[in-house]
């Protein structure tokens, strides 16, 4: 079976669905007030008015050919998700990635933030809204739970997705505010390894998002936690997206290039992956060629798309050749990369490893069972 491992599904503002929630995720808004600026838990699903001025998200928007008027925005991303999502090919399933809100040192909540520098989400997706998505489509869709590990209750919110059917875990460090060595964190990764829980942890730069914590960026944090639980035979299985590459072509190379080495060399033994995310974008394009290179190295690689980010194939025309064209004109991005993927050369353990990586694969629709996708 053949796994996308980090895929988005965010919504502007998608209201807060009445029924079936977890318990950390309210049941409605809070009460509104006189002055009272909106949390992100107000929504199932919402992007900061900060962010949707960022260049990153103005390109979505042209790639998806999106009119300004921002009425029809989240209507017209429902369709291209569909579009996109369940369209035939290599990809069998898709985990789709919640994201909790940020929170701050205390452990409190903050409000959507309005401008540069101040501490807030900029993009937030309830567990309870992508547990939902999973269960209407339980053939398509696996759950990929956030809880941020800050929370009072951090612990025992893993515990109650993870039985809810969470295939693995998803953190941002640098936008979100996660320490790696915080104790908080290292408590709810030895409970992540206890449950045999993957976490998918972002190091290296970001560009949807912004960079509210940059000492939380370096790979060598997250190297230091692990070393940390292996010592105590509690190392979680962990995937890094993007293999910590940085933005551009000539951005600071140093956690991916340390990725790679513990990859190699002390985790070469240890679950510890790096995904494609994003790989096969313009700027990525050479950490895809490197990568492709180490064949060593593809049993620590899975592959994943980072949709809704567009596979931008321009770059590989050369390296795909003949396929260029008919890969091309694969109207699903995910679908798109993963093919372009292969034909580059990936060993085949890239695309089909996160099927045994993963836990409750077949949580929402056991194997055998006939349900629609």
């Amino acid at each position: 079976m053949i796994l996308d491992v980090h895929c988005h599904y965010v919504f502007t503002r998608r209201p807060v669905a009445a029924s079936d929630r977890f318990s950390f995720e309210p049941r409605s808004p809070s009460a509104a007030t006189p002055g009272r600026r909106p949390w992100p838990t107000d929504f199932d699903s919402c992007v900061s008015q900060r962010a949707l001025k960022r260049w990153s998200w103005r390109a979505a928007r042209w790639c998806l050919r999106f009119p300004r008027a921002a009425e029809d925005v989240d209507r017209r991303l429902a369709a291209e998700y569909e579009r996109h999502l369940h369209a035939a090919g290599p990809i069998e399933r898709f985990v789709i990635l919640a994201f909790d809100a940020v929170h701050g040192d205390d452990g409190r909540g903050v409000p959507l933030p309005l401008r540069a520098g101040e501490l807030g989400s900029d993009m937030y997706v309830s567990n309870s809204l992508v547990r939902d998505l999973c269960r209407r489509h339980p053939r398509r869709f696996l759950f990929g739970a956030s809880v941020h590990p800050y929370r009072t209750d951090a612990v025992a919110c893993v515990e109650e997705v993870f039985a809810a059917g969470a295939c693995l875990l998803k953190w941002l460090p640098l936008h979100q505010n996660i320490n790696l060595a915080d104790a908080r964190t290292v408590a709810v990764l030895r409970k992540c390894a206890e449950l045999g829980l993957p976490v998918l942890v972002h190091c290296g730069d970001e560009f949807t998002l912004a960079t509210q914590r940059p000492a939380y960026r370096p790979v060598r944090t997250l190297l230091e936690t692990l070393r940390q639980l292996r010592r105590e035979d509690r190392m979680p299985c962990v995937i890094v997206p993007h293999a910590a590459t940085p933005v551009s072509p000539f951005g600071d190379r140093e956690s991916h290039r340390i990725l790679l080495e513990a990859l190699a060399g002390e985790f070469a033994d240890a679950p510890l992956y790096a995904d494609l995310a994003a790989l096969t974008t313009w700027a990525k394009t050479a950490y895809l060629r490197r990568l492709l290179r180490r064949p060593e190295l593809h049993r620590k690689l899975l592959f994943g798309s980072d949709f809704p980010v567009p596979p931008l194939l321009h770059r590989l025309r050369r390296d795909l050749g003949s396929g260029y064209g008919r890969i091309r004109a694969v109207a699903s991005w995910p679908q798109r990369a993963a093919l372009a993927c292969r034909a580059l050369g990936f060993n085949e353990i890239v695309f089909h490893h996160a099927a045994e990586l993963l836990p409750h694969v077949d949580f929402f629709a056991p194997r055998g069972q006939t349900v629609r996708s």
